[in-house]
């Protein structure tokens, strides 16, 4: 047994696509932090099966987006079949997010929870971390200066010792129950699902597959670049007790509601049954500790946004503690609640809205299509997402701003070129820095003493004067999504979100700005 406190400055408790998220995040920032899992295996289990446009751009940011894409499948159609057998082929539930959003990642992702998180685990690998399996969080004590974490690992207890401990460990948070934070709201015990991941013969793997019947709906989802699907089948809600889920169960269930014989379920490496929960902490924090992802919220999987919105807290939250290790203000930790409740609020919302729709339609098939169409949209793409109420954003003083307020997300912009470089605005913000886009027609020398390793200066030229260094906006693009009328500074955080917007007179916003969130404790 270790009876020494080993110290670090954050501890992660939660390997999955939030914690995983957030490591790579700190990793990359030099932060000392461990990432402990009590499971003793990586999960297997398919969970969430899709990535949404704005956490495809976050991982872009900490570049673990390759075998995302290179894994997933972007155009999945659903056939669907009537009680007579025949079938009729519809377009993908999901859609593509609005062009004006000016992303490159349009279009949501299929692919299993299990391969984000391997996307995220071999990026941090390569970052020099590593998580730590069969660790279990089983006690917390907080002080003033710390957080004292016991754990159960395969040698014994060991106390860890924290500046801040970050709670993702799912639904069931252990975390989340030490500092006394339940989660509020309801459970919809009409709105229960059959899941499981499933091996089958019979059917195409180019399609999602769905039965309606009078008992309710069964479809599968192909996983990409594997032989599993994801079984999901709603529970009627006059049934008290559901039968267990077991191979044999769903296999007497798909002949039942898709007809004897014509699908063959041959294996299942996951079951289990799913009640709908809508329910959210008050606060995502008690002093040094943090809960994201769904540790602090938990919601109705339709729009695909659980995984999603952990993954977007964790990264809203990486930059504010490495810059509180550096010395910020701790004030600057309390805009993560500010920032990132009101998104789960919306979600929960939205995401129960539509899950109502598909479980009223799940006993005919053209309600069910119809309701499922509607899915899929640019609020679940995450794009939308703004905090132009955060006390972080500065409100522009030009009123007559159309799009790329303060707060928004700042969106991209492709055919740049400058000396040495040719590419997007996202190529310019990727990294854990800060960034000032100085849209102007010549370079100001008294912005030179700016760039540092915190905050990148970029000038976006309007066209190639002589001699002048900078990055030149060729097809105009930056110019007409940032909504430039002339010459403007625009300061982009390092979550990639507009913190303010000035004239190119006003340097000493910037310089107010970035010295009020790191002033000296």
């Amino acid at each position: 047994m270790n009876t020494l406190p080993s110290f670090v400055d954050v501890l992660i408790v939660g390997a999955g696509p939030t914690g995983l998220t957030l490591a790579c995040d700190l990793a990359r920032r030099n932060v000392d932090h461990r990432i402990i899992e009590r499971s003793t295996l990586y999960n297997v289990a398919s969970r969430a099966k899709g990535i949404q446009p704005r956490s495809l751009e976050v991982v872009d940011d900490l570049e673990a987006v390759h075998y995302i894409i290179d894994t997933g499948v972007v155009d999945l159609p659903v056939r669907y079949y009537t009680a007579d057998g025949r079938s009729v082929d519809k377009p993908a539930i999901t859609v593509a997010a609005s062009a004006e959003l000016e992303t490159p990642y349009r279009d949501p992702v299929w692919i299993a929870q299990f391969d984000v998180e391997k996307a995220l685990r071999d990026r941090y690998a390569v970052l020099g971390g590593q998580v730590e399996l069969g660790m279990e969080a089983v006690g917390l004590v907080q002080d003033l200066d710390g957080v004292t974490v016991t754990v159960n690992t395969p040698q014994g207890e060991e106390q860890i010792r924290a500046r801040y401990v970050v709670g993702a460990d799912g639904g069931k948070s252990n975390i989340r129950k030490f500092i006394h934070l339940p989660l509020v709201g309801e459970t919809h015990d009409h709105e229960r699902w059959y899941l499981g991941d499933v091996r089958l013969e019979g059917l195409d793997r180019d399609h999602i597959h769905i039965w309606t019947s009078s008992e309710g709906m069964v479809g599968v989802t192909p996983l990409p670049k594997s032989d599993i699907w994801q079984l999901q089948a709603t529970i009627p809600a006059d049934i008290e007790e559901p039968d267990q889920p077991s191979l044999e169960a769903y296999q007497a269930m798909f002949d039942r509601r898709a007809g004897a014989g014509r699908v063959r379920l041959t294996d299942a490496s996951w079951l289990s049954i799913y009640r709908v929960n809508v329910r959210m902490v008050e606060c995502y924090r008690n002093g040094r500790v943090f809960l994201a992802g769904d540790a602090a919220h938990v919601h109705s999987p339709a729009g695909g946004q659980g995984m999603n919105t952990g993954m977007q807290d964790a990264y809203n939250l990486g930059w504010k503690l490495a810059a509180i290790i550096r010395g910020a203000d701790t004030a600057l930790l309390d805009t993560y609640d500010e920032e990132r409740r009101p998104v789960a609020q919306a979600v929960l919302e939205d995401s129960t809205k539509k899950m109502g729709g598909v479980v009223g339609t799940a006993t005919e098939g053209g309600g069910l299509s119809q309701s499922l169409s509607t899915i899929s949209d640019d609020l679940t793409s995450g794009l939308l997402i703004s905090y132009r109420s955060s006390s972080l954003t500065c409100p522009s003083a030009r009123t007559n701003v159309i799009r790329s307020f303060p707060g928004d997300r700042a969106p991209n912009a492709t055919g740049l070129q400058g000396t040495g470089f040719a590419g997007s605005v996202f190529d310019l913000l990727r990294g854990p820095h800060w960034t000032l886009l100085v849209f102007a027609n010549c370079i100001d020398p008294s912005l030179k003493n700016f760039t540092n390793d915190e905050l990148h200066v970029h000038y976006i030229l309007p066209s190639k004067p002589e001699g002048a260094e900078g990055i030149i906006d060729t097809a105009g693009n930056a110019y007409r999504i940032y909504d430039v009328a002339s010459k403007e500074l625009v300061l982009i955080r390092p979550d990639g979100y507009i913190a303010l917007r000035t004239s190119i007179e006003d340097t000493a916003s910037i310089l107010n700005y970035l010295n009020f969130i790191y002033r000296e404790n």
